[in-house]
């Protein structure tokens, strides 16, 4: 029942981002809103920017119909109970989602006038801090044992600037930030659905849908860019799903606290790479450069195609491990987390025996 619930939204928002991408993109050339090559840049034609409005409004839409559905008819009903819980949990669910729909429309349109005018990061971190604030204030944050709710509205924030902004940073290669983000979400998706949180499965397989059916126009060579709004808008929506989650409770390991860490590992692991680069060649941090892990693979003879699929089967590797964390022993979570650790760490020593080769 609830497995057909979730086919029906994943369909409908990727139809009708298919419907309504090959529209943006004609409307983004009428008006110059394009990505213009540059030197930095690896594509030498110009790009129609505006496809994280499609997939921005293709998921909230889908996913607030969900909840407009719920709520104006099946509060009572089997489904929606087996979804959301008793009436009073699905109206405080429902409220929470509306804050994160809200706050994500803020980031898109952050993202759009970055698109448009080039902010300084300045002030996009500054936006980016207050919205996330705003959400660990008035929506969910992690929650951290006994710790006082200062230490646990910091970590969600940072928390949410760190995803937020590792998406933006990958989305540097045609259909990377969308495949990645599509992998970690299918990989929350599993983790909600192994554990009983239908809610957030709900919440999540719009997102999906939006991101496949855009991925069929971003994929190399791209028809379109998600521009800074899409990138921005897909990394907060995942953070959000993220704090929503509820991965360890008594029924779960300790060691399930590491699942968001092992879903987001490409991303964060691109970032962490990509600023201790920066920091050791003292180039600005803020500042784009083709440092990311999908160059550095075409650097090591890689076409751009199979780079971004390398990155696509880290993130499915690291998903698959992910999911595992719930089905394994303290041994095995062991394990699972000292792989991850060595593939990236085999990863790193490939591309530095690389460099050094090639200089």
């Amino acid at each position: 029942m609830i497995a057909g619930y979730l086919t029906q939204l994943f369909f409908a928002a990727l139809i009708l981002t298919v419907l309504f991408t090959p529209l943006m993109i004609r409307w983004a050339r009428r008006w110059n809103f394009l990505d213009q090559p540059g030197p930095r840049k690896i594509h030498t034609t110009p790009v129609p920017y505006g496809g994280g409005i499609v997939v921005a409004l293709a998921s909230l839409g889908i996913a607030a119909a969900s909840l407009i559905h719920g709520g104006a008819a099946d509060f009572s009903s089997k489904l929606w109970v087996a979804i959301a819980g008793p009436p009073g949990e699905q109206h405080l669910e429902v409220g929470i989602w509306q804050i994160y729909g809200l706050a994500s429309l803020v980031i898109l349109l952050l993202g759009l006038v970055d698109d448009r005018k080039k902010l300084g990061p300045g002030i996009k971190l500054l936006v980016q801090t207050l919205v996330a604030l705003g959400v660990a204030l008035w929506g969910k944050r992690f929650e951290l044992f006994d710790a006082p709710p200062s230490v646990s509205i910091a970590v969600t924030v940072l928390w949410i600037l760190a995803i937020t902004n590792s998406f933006n940073l990958l989305d540097h290669m045609d259909g990377l930030s969308t495949g990645v983000a599509l992998l970690a979400g299918g990989s929350f998706l599993i983790v909600a659905l192994q554990t009983g949180q239908a809610f957030i499965a709900v919440m999540t397989v719009p997102f999906l849908g939006a991101l496949a059916g855009f991925l069929l126009f971003n994929f190399p060579p791209a028809k379109i860019f998600l521009g800074d709004a899409g990138s921005l808008f897909i990394g907060f929506w995942l953070s959000c799903l993220t704090i929503s989650f509820t991965f360890y409770d008594h029924h779960y390991r300790l060691y399930t606290y590491f699942v968001p860490l092992a879903v987001l590992a490409v991303p964060l692991f691109d970032t962490l790479s990509v600023m201790l680069i920066r920091l050791l060649l003292r180039t600005p941090v803020f500042e784009g450069d083709t440092n990311h892990l999908a160059h550095r693979l075409t650097a090591l003879g890689m076409s751009r195609r199979a780079s971004v699929l390398t990155v696509y089967a880290l993130t499915l590797a690291t998903g698959i491990s992910a999911v595992l964390l719930y089905h394994v022993t303290q041994t095995g979570a062991v394990l699972i987390l000292v792989q991850l650790l060595l593939t990236f760490g085999i990863i790193t020593l490939l591309e530095t025996a690389g460099r050094r080769h090639d200089g």
